[in-house]
């Protein structure tokens, strides 16, 4: 492998002479000509969670953290000026350093301008320039009837010019000299549907040309509500004088170019010139990096060790997403998610569709690597549906590569027909749109490979012996609620799908009855477990917008029979936990409670369709062991903040509660909640507390105040008055005068 690779030799500065890397390495001297002299701060704070942002051509960062992560950027834009931040709560903010840094890049802004007619400046920013001997002239009215020919300042969002039709507007008067102050939370404006991507993001319409781009990343607040800012990073914030500098021999150097230059990769324009940059690397090196991706069967990729794979990588998912009816094959998908044998057949099947279901429908068909598969719709209507290849959408947010980032491609079926194809393959899918009414739609699905699925109800297990064999690397086992994608290893040896399924068709709807998923979890969808390489969060995870992700280690319990009784160990916590969180409501669900009312479904399932009895070690919370737990809390003062800090501890609160009162009371509380009108239901915490104590008292006659009183959660002195009438209950065999601990 070249040092470029493997970093064992600095000889890339002689070997690149193709022309695009001349003109990169020609232009790394470059700066912005006519800046002040920045000095960096030492911390800042942005107000809230901020964008980040990239900077490339001729901007530069002027605030970002050690690992490249940009806050702040400024460049030039025709005769204009821009300072880009990633959230309107730097304007305000006066923690640290943050207002001393904004009025800087405000006063470079300006330029040496004694006066400014400013729309959109905050007091206190006005008040700094007045201090600097600068006359502001403040500008009011709206978007729409801003004058911007006698305009100087602009502070505030490229998308609330674009939704108000004056993007263009704004362009022009930025390249005839226009200073902008442009404050975008870029995430928040997607996350809001005012744009579509970062693609379709009006600042990044506006400030690519010029060098600035926002991500779609949404950072945390900081620590403490500060970022400490990292001066020693701002050479290599550019993204082009990082695509320079992968070759260094520092590895600290070359590990933060790749992530600085990966970000770009996977957010600036694909015909600027760091896209050419990028492509001459592939291109000198291609022999080397398909060599690197094969191996990440064996290994990941390290940033550290593997940079130019790690950042090519991302483009080529990005690429393949924006254009999926021309992917080719990518060699990573030997390791991710496993290779299709080329004498396999390539089938077209013809599928009806006769329900009103939503979203992913299984195809049984699996699409080979670069291979396009094609959609033909033979009768009814299939406005606004997809063709997917693919079930993985964790977003991959770390530094290392297991597999290509993006592993889920989509195409609009369209004119009755549609094409996609995967450069790693995947499960074939018709994405559904919601509907009102059941659907009547027959389609034909050409150029997948069949794979191991089961469909309960529908496949014989005669059937299924045969199917089970197929090559395809990954399988489904289907009912009308619920799929399970797996690797097909999990599932070679399963003789009973149809117990498996009927067993988590069980736990799902003993969860529903107790309470149903919450909007956000596909509430009509079949819900879905994908098993996953590597997980971006924790070991198994439920988003609010997709299928439910566990490790692939995990899958081989989801089909083992053994652990669907009520006998021995079991390992299926983790696999309940998650579908629990779906079924979540946050108006009984307060601080501290978000990791323990999500085993109230755990506990259930556990007891109710499994088997195992309520003292059962399987439980985690055996009668025994609750009051225990209380006996010991009490006996230490009962403090609040350790039992949100303890999800264990706070689990006890709830299980003594079933299992005196039964999962009826549990169905009667929430079920309660149905019925609060609108005005009335709780929306802050000491809300929550006080109507689950008081909705849970009346479920089952007792009055809980005294017991929650106990344990040291707050509630008002109010619920305890209107909770009187009710007998008292505590727990059999708690002492109530335990003195603290001193």
């Amino acid at each position: 492998m070249s040092a470029f690779l493997s970093w064992t030799g600095g000889d890339y500065p002689d070997r690149m002479n193709h022309a695009a890397i001349v003109r990169l390495l020609a232009c790394l001297p470059f700066w912005i000509p006519a800046q002040a002299a920045l000095s960096t701060p030492a911390t800042i704070a942005t107000g809230g969670n901020p964008a980040s942002l990239v900077a490339f051509g001729q901007a530069e960062a002027t605030a970002a953290i050690s690992d490249g992560t940009i806050l702040a950027a400024r460049t030039l834009a025709g005769a204009g000026r821009v300072v880009a931040v990633g959230h309107g709560g730097f304007l305000t903010d006066e923690r640290g350093d943050t207002a001393e840094f904004v009025l800087e890049e405000t006063l470079w802004l300006i330029n040496g301008v004694r006066s400014a007619r400013a729309w959109g400046l905050p007091e206190t920013l006005r008040g700094g320039l007045e201090a600097q001997g600068i006359g502001v002239q403040t500008l009011g009215g709206g978007i729409a009837d801003l004058d911007l020919a006698n305009t100087d300042l602009i502070v505030g969002s490229p998308q609330a010019f674009a939704r108000a039709g004056r993007l263009e507007d704004l362009r022009s008067w930025l390249l005839a000299g226009g200073r902008m102050l442009c404050a975008e939370t870029a995430w928040g404006q997607i996350q809001l549907g005012h744009a579509s991507g970062v693609d379709d993001l009006a600042a990044n319409q506006l400030l690519a040309p010029f060098g600035i781009v926002y991500t779609d990343r949404a950072l945390s607040p900081g620590h403490n509500g500060l970022y400490a800012i990292d001066a020693s990073v701002l050479p290599l914030a550019n993204a082009e004088r990082s695509i320079a500098a992968l070759a260094s021999t520092d590895s600290e150097q070359r590990t933060l170019a790749a992530r600085v230059v990966r970000s770009a990769l996977g957010t600036v324009p694909l015909d600027c010139s760091l896209i050419e940059a990028a492509d001459s690397l592939a291109e000198r090196y291609a022999a080397e990096l398909s060599l690197a991706y094969e191996s990440m069967s064996e290994r990941p990729l390290k940033l550290a060790e593997s940079p130019l794979a790690c950042a090519l990588l991302d483009l080529e998912a990005r690429r393949a997403k924006a254009d999926p009816q021309h992917a080719t094959a990518h060699p990573s998908a030997a390791a991710f998610p496993g290779p299709v044998p080329s004498d396999a057949p390539r089938i077209t099947r013809r599928l009806t569709i006769d329900d009103h279901i939503p979203g992913w429908r299984s195809t049984g068909l699996y699409a080979p690597p670069g291979e396009r598969v094609t959609v033909r719709v033979l009768d009814g209507s299939a406005d606004g549906a997809h063709i997917q290849v693919g079930a993985w959408l964790d977003p991959q947010d770390f530094d290392d590569r297991p597999r290509m980032p993006v592993a889920v491609f989509r195409s609009p079926i369209r004119d009755g027909g549609g094409i996609c194809a995967s450069p790693i393959g995947g499960p074939i899918y018709i994405d559904l749109p919601e509907s009102d009414q059941p659907r009547h739609l027959t389609i034909e699905v050409s150029g997948g490979v069949e794979m191991p699925r089961f469909r309960l109800g529908h496949t014989s297990l005669p059937e299924w012996q045969h199917r089970r064999d197929l090559p395809a690397p990954w399988a489904e086992l289907e009912s009308d609620a619920l799929v399970l994608t797996l690797p097909a290893e999990a599932i070679r040896d399963l003789d009973r799908p149809d117990l498996v399924m009927t067993h988590w068709d069980t736990v799902h709807k003993t969860m529903q009855e107790l309470e149903p998923r919450s909007p956000g979890h596909w509430p009509r969808r079949q819900y879905r477990y994908v098993a996953e390489k590597r997980l971006s969060w924790g070991y198994m995870y439920c988003p609010s917008d997709g299928p439910l992700v566990i490790p692939m280690t995990e899958a081989r319990p989801m089909v083992m029979l053994e652990n669907f009784d009520g006998k021995g160990s079991n390992e299926l916590w983790g696999h309940y936990h998650e579908m629990g969180h779906s079924h979540q409501n946050q108006l009984w669900t307060f601080a501290g409670t978000g990791e323990v009312t999500v085993n109230i479904f755990t506990v259930l399932a556990l007891n109710t369709v499994n088997g195992y009895t309520l003292d059962d070690d399987a439980t985690r919370t055996s009668p025994e062991y609750a009051l225990a737990v209380m006996h010991d809390h009490v006996a230490g003062g009962a403090p609040f903040d350790k039992w949100k800090a303890d999800p264990f501890l706070a689990l006890q609160t709830y299980a003594l509660l079933w299992q005196t009162f039964g999962w009826d009371a549990f169905r009667a509380t929430f079920r309660s909640y149905d019925s609060i009108p609108a005005s009335e239901l709780p929306n802050s915490d000491d809300a929550k507390r006080d109507r689950f104590v008081v909705q849970f008292s009346r479920a089952v006659g007792r009055n809980l105040a005294p017991y929650f009183d106990a344990w040291g959660v707050p509630i008002s002195d109010d619920i305890r008055i209107a909770l009187s009438d009710l007998p008292v209950w505590m727990p059999e065999g708690l002492d109530l005068h335990l003195k603290p601990e001193d």
